[in-house]
């Protein structure tokens, strides 16, 4: 079996990454392994908000992603009746600067990897993890790599595999796998009618759910709709991600800008985790992090934002553990109250936002007082996305009264 890691790091996505960067910076013997060889692709919209940013200037890697990204300054939001409204991007405290960037996946994951084996972690791809057992005072990784079994051992773990849920229930830290949002995206050329500005689309998508046009030129964009598969009407769901992708990219809207555009990739459907309010953080000897801990936001789809500073709480709870060498219950529960002081307030906040927003009329109305109403409107949006926190004049009762009238 070999050495005694001091951390094993299953996923090297951003939260994986940002993980092992921190521990190794620190002079810990990390292993961060994954079940697929660097650089690779993650079907994902691509977009880093403020709070992204932030996190990456800080790791000293937003040099490395700037060539080639593409800025956005402002948001397009569309109602279900085709109302828009147009707002700048907000300011985010430790962030470059007020935008957004969409940089390819394949780009930032493998710029991530990079980061953490530069600062002394080691990577092993190509490796199906099966099993993570405790034993004593350390934890067994077992899989295969190239058809023969493997085994790591390591004094703590950390899981950061997205939305798979294989491994969650198979170390029982999940009884039960969490409903979830479905997506699906592709990428065009020759797009018309493209700007600095991100669109978030309602028109043309089931709901609760959204459409998307991420520019990553002036003439290509990332395009793509997804939908929370537990809405009210079931027998109006998309049988698929790629039907909910079919349906929105027909409306008129976007067949205004994709019509005479080329399509550069083949649709791709993946799923999203937006649980965090209710989903486990820890196993014992295990800390998750990012999308395996539910940590992509119920309303806008960001995940990469959280991943990465879910990943750095992580890496600092873990220094304490690892130094005093002190791995009980209460010291894995201490973890699950950083996540939940720093975002469970946000999550139930969005997710009653998305649950409120399933009947079209009132996401209209809504829209449409946000027209006149632009303290609420630049409010909402700057805690989707991270520069306000949740507070007493931006309740859930406050919108819903703005928008009645009440």
């Amino acid at each position: 079996m070999g050495e005694l890691w001091d951390v094993i790091i299953v996923g090297a996505g951003p939260g994986g990454s940002a993980c092992a960067s921190y521990l190794s910076q620190q002079g810990y013997a990390v292993l961060l392994v994954d079940k697929a060889d660097f650089p690779r692709d993650k079907t994902c919209g691509d977009a880093l908000t403020p709070r992204a940013l932030a996190m990456l200037d800080n790791m000293g890697v937003l040099p490395d992603l700037l060539p080639g990204s593409y800025p956005i300054t402002g948001a397009e939001i569309f109602a279900p009746n085709g109302r828009l409204i147009a707002t700048p991007i907000p300011h985010v405290s430790g962030a470059p600067g007020q935008y957004m960037l969409i940089v390819p996946r394949m780009r930032l994951d493998n710029v991530l990897r990079e980061k953490a084996v530069s600062s002394g972690a080691q990577f092993v791809g190509g490796v199906h993890v099966t099993s993570m057992e405790p034993a004593g005072d350390h934890i067994v990784i077992t899989g295969i790599k190239d058809k023969e079994s493997i085994a790591y051992q390591a004094r703590m773990a950390v899981i950061a595999t997205g939305a798979s849920v294989k491994l969650l229930l198979k170390t029982g830290i999940l009884t039960q796998a969490p409903a979830m949002m479905v997506a699906a995206r592709a990428y065009y050329k020759g797009v018309e009618n493209l700007s600095d500005r991100a669109q978030l689309r309602f028109d043309g998508v089931t709901l609760p759910g959204y459409g998307w046009v991420f520019p990553i030129s002036k003439t290509s964009a990332n395009i793509g709709a997804g939908f929370f598969a537990r809405g009210r009407d079931k027998a109006r769901m998309p049988a698929s991600p790629q039907a909910a992708f079919e349906q929105f990219t027909s409306i008129p809207a976007l067949q205004k800008m994709i019509g005479h555009a080329a399509q550069t990739s083949p649709v791709k459907g993946y799923p999203l985790r937006v649980d965090f309010a209710t989903a486990p953080t820890f196993g014992k000897r295990i800390l998750l992090v990012g999308e395996a801990a539910g940590l992509v936001n119920p309303v806008s789809g960001d995940g990469i934002d959280y991943a990465l500073e879910s990943g750095r709480i992580a890496g600092e709870h873990l220094r304490r553990m690892l130094d005093s060498g002190d791995f009980s219950a209460a010291r894995h529960q201490e973890y699950d109250a950083l996540l939940r002081e720093r975002y469970q307030d946000l999550f139930v906040f969005c997710a009653r936002i998305r649950d409120l927003c399933l009947k079209r009329p009132y996401l209209n109305t809504l829209m449409r007082v946000a027209a006149y109403r632009e303290d609420l409107a630049m409010a909402l949006i700057q805690v989707v996305l991270g520069a306000k926190p949740i507070s007493g004049d931006l309740s859930v009762g406050r919108i819903a009264r703005a928008v009645l009238g009440l």
